[in-house]
């Protein structure tokens, strides 16, 4: 049986690397001319661009390995089917099941390759191409010009207007309000170093509101009590699908406890845990088609039915997940939903071959 495993292995993993190549190929390149657009801003050149792409080409195998295990399945199981070696495999007893579970089981090393692309490779090398590109365009690292970000510390809202690739800020807004919601503190800094006792702000201005009118001071240095620290602006400054799951984690916490509003985190965290599993349900899925309806139709005709349940597979989780945001849906519910549906149209499919 062991032998016979291995052979189901090899085919299926041949298959899948290949149509990995093939989408990362094309998705690289696509994303590659897309880039070329912004060439020229700033000191972004070709060789920038390139390498944005270069680094960001992790991500691309964390998003479409689920597609790709799907259509290497159903290649790599439909060339053993084509060559009858499926059913002198099941004329040796060996069961519709039990090649489910070999295909499962070769499964488990692009689950462990999701893992460590969405863990460890992928969160650090695309916010190295963030960096690269931002830096490169506008010589900081928000792309948004003036606009920064906004955090919350308890009843004071704060807005950086810039951030440095040392991890300074620049151009500080701090808005102090009061138990009943009335602003009582506007502080402006023009920068912003973190110490190990906190931030300290740099030309700060104070603006004291009272009933009898604004009272103005000038400090040259100020202590700024903020949640955040320089290891949280990578977190801050990504898209949270680009995060790890372990970043997510640490910066709900920080959201829960400044009383920010974390569903997106959440959303993104919860797809983190589920993404290992939509690999391994993918290739679940290509098992009813092998020997279902797929059995006897050529190469094209497979390739074309993976990949528009692969695709399909890909959009829907992506919609549904937003649509989990709007109507306020669990967090697990969002992530887990499209994957779980395939893995229920994968059962009910497998069970009308026997």
């Amino acid at each position: 049986m062991k032998i016979l495993d291995r052979y189901i292995a090899k085919a299926v993993i041949s298959y899948t690397l290949l149509v990995l190549f093939i989408l990362i190929a094309l998705y690289t390149f696509l994303q590659f001319v897309t880039e070329l657009e912004d060439v020229g801003e700033g000191d972004y050149g070709v060789m920038g661009a390139l390498r944005y792409t270069t680094y960001s080409i992790p991500q691309h195998i964390y998003d479409l390995l689920p597609v790709a295990a799907l259509l290497g399945s159903v290649l790599g199981l439909g060339y053993l089917a084509g060559q009858s070696e499926l059913v002198a495999m099941r004329a040796a007893g060996f069961s519709v099941g039990r090649i489910t579970l070999s295909a499962l089981a070769t499964g488990m090393i692009f689950v462990i390759v999701t893992v460590l692309m969405g863990e460890v490779v992928a969160p650090p090398a695309q916010q190295a191409a963030n960096k690269l590109r931002s830096l490169a365009k506008t010589g900081h690292l928000s792309e948004d010009g003036g606009q920064g970000f906004w955090s919350r510390n308890g009843n004071n809202f704060n807005h950086v207007g810039r951030v440095l690739p040392n991890g300074q800020y620049e151009y500080i807004e701090i808005f102090e309000f009061d138990d009943q919601r009335r602003l009582r503190i506007v502080t402006q800094a023009a920068r912003a170093i973190y110490h190990k006792d906190g931030w300290h702000l740099y030309d700060v201005t104070q603006r004291l509101i009272s009933t009898k009118g604004i009272t103005t001071r000038r400090l040259d240095e100020a202590l700024w009590e903020s949640g955040l620290n320089p290891e949280m602006l990578d977190v801050v400054m990504v898209d949270p699908q680009q995060l790890s799951a372990w970043g997510l984690y640490r910066y709900i916490g920080y959201l829960q406890k400044s009383k920010q509003a974390a569903e997106q985190y959440r959303q993104a965290f919860w797809s983190k845990i589920v993404a290992p599993f939509s690999t391994l349900i993918m290739m679940f899925l290509a098992i009813p088609f092998i020997f279902g309806p797929l059995r006897s139709v050529s190469v094209g005709q497979r390739i074309l039915v993976g990949a528009l349940v692969g695709i399909g597979f890909f959009l829907f989780n992506r919609l549904f997940n937003q649509l989990g945001l709007v109507f306020d849906l669990p967090p697990w519910l969002g992530a887990a939903f499209p994957s779980l549906l395939c893995l229920a149209l994968g059962v009910v499919m497998l069970r009308r071959i026997y």
